[in-house]
């Protein structure tokens, strides 16, 4: 009698160091973006700033290609812009620091034109 419960209890701690290992792989593969099927995902979202209640903008990667997409009170989503040199956009610590970022435009090159033509700009 004795040896069955040592037999249980030791398959019972090995199915559970078995589902606590295969938990902790697939979290860390869900963390590198592997989804179903083995494949790296494609489109992640980067960042997401609320700028007022129900809008916000979303920093969005696609393959090599960086979004900036807004999200309205109508709940679509509008392409802001699409960040040229997606390395050299991403402000530095002094930049975040104070706030400043890729986004700011103080040059005041676009001012005067519409959304669409900062877009094929």
């Amino acid at each position: 009698m004795g040896d069955q419960v040592v037999a249980v209890v030791r398959t019972l701690l090995a199915l559970l160091g078995v589902c606590a290992l295969a938990w902790f792989v697939l979290g860390q593969l869900a963390r590198r973006g592997v989804g179903v099927g083995g494949r790296a995902a494609r489109m992640r979202v980067l960042e997401r700033i609320t700028l007022a209640p129900r809008r916000q903008l979303y920093l969005v990667r696609v393959d090599e290609r960086e979004l900036l997409i807004g999200a309205g009170e109508t709940g679509g989503l509008m392409l802001i812009t699409e960040l040229a040199d997606a390395a050299a956009a991403r402000p530095t610590a002094a930049e975040s620091a104070v706030g400043a970022g890729p986004v700011a435009d103080t040059t005041g090159a676009h001012e005067g034109t519409s959304p669409a033509a900062r877009i094929e700009a």
